[in-house]
């Protein structure tokens, strides 16, 4: 069984980094830290690798200020990286090349929970039924006999909670709200860390979704909500690019929208962010642009500007929609 190997291969390791995706999330953050307490409880000498800063609002989790964007490298004799909610070599959040990680010297243990994972590690855990990778770390640290803390508790359910969009998505299965149950069992005042996720923002982002969502339309039937944030958006606001995350979820508020769309500009290219509530696969249009994701929830980049971009993909999904 591969859950066996992977045990396996982390308690016979030395030094173990962790790594994610660029632009982490709520459940690469909270998985890779739930993961990191859960090793060094075992006395693993781990680290986390990321060369980005966590996002504010994740800093009352444990160890989160280990996340600093100093990390960019890994230390000498780190034997075993543990890559997490990561489909493809080409995003992961350290400095190296494809070609250098091909040569690495070091074992990759790879798990996620998106089916286009291109199985990059020399170990692969993919299950796609897990509504988050902390649904998957959970279950290998009671594996390892390791005690589920407050501390744990907090990051692993911040990983849940995020990706679920707090238990409303389709990807929220009996499994995931018995694994949330046993997190609260730990003493978790889940109530606030719920307030300090979604109800504990900024003046400068409520104003840059006002500013996005004065700008919003609807398109196909009224099927479709676009929202796009552009450079002087997020200048005039005086947010920052990490702080439009959850701006896409707000178009599916929208009582007639099936599918919500946010564009975000870049220097050279546009990323988008899907989202749908019933029927529509936004992996399936992601994927024909090289993203990927969750049916209900996908993301992608498109090599042109944010115009170009906004009527290709408005195509894209208006194909499914009639479809």
């Amino acid at each position: 069984m591969i859950v066996n190997r992977i045990i396996d291969k982390i308690m016979k390791s030395n030094k173990i980094a962790i790594t994610f995706h660029v632009s982490p999330d709520g459940d690469s953050i909270g998985s890779s830290l739930g993961l990191l307490y859960g090793l060094r409880s075992l006395n693993k000498d781990a680290y986390i690798l990321c060369k980005e800063a966590i996002p504010e609002v994740f800093s009352f989790l444990a160890n989160s200020n280990e996340i600093d964007g100093e990390s960019t490298t890994l230390r000498e004799n780190t034997d075993l990286l543990i890559t997490l909610d990561c489909g493809n070599v080409e995003r992961l959040n350290y400095n190296i090349t494809v070609e250098e990680f091909k040569n690495r010297n070091y074992e990759v243990i790879n798990m996620d929970h998106h089916i286009t994972n291109d199985l990059f590690g020399d170990l692969n855990y993919v299950d796609s039924n897990a509504a988050s990778v902390g649904e998957i770390i959970y279950q290998i640290l009671k594996m390892m006999n390791v005690t589920i803390n407050k501390e744990i508790a907090a990051c692993l359910y911040t990983s849940i909670l995020t990706d679920t969009g707090s238990f409303r998505h389709s990807n929220t299965t009996s499994v995931t709200h018995n694994i949330a149950g046993d997190l609260i069992n730990t003493g978790l005042d889940f109530s606030e860390i719920h307030r300090t996720i979604f109800d504990n923002k900024k003046f400068e982002v409520l104003k840059l979704q006002a500013i996005v969502m004065n700008d919003m339309y609807l398109a196909c039937d009224k099927k479709l909500c676009v929202m796009k944030v552009t450079k002087d958006m997020i200048k005039n606001s005086g947010a920052d690019e990490s702080d439009t995350g959850e701006l896409v979820s707000l178009g599916l508020k929208v009582n007639t929208a099936e599918v919500s769309v946010l564009l975000k500009e870049k220097d050279d290219i546009t990323k988008l962010s899907l989202r749908s509530k019933s029927y529509v696969d936004v992996r399936k249009i992601a994927e024909k642009f090289g993203g990927g994701g969750h049916i209900r929830a996908a993301g992608l980049a498109i090599n042109t500007d944010i115009k170009d971009a906004e009527k290709i993909i408005i195509s894209e999904i208006e194909k499914e929609l009639i479809g």
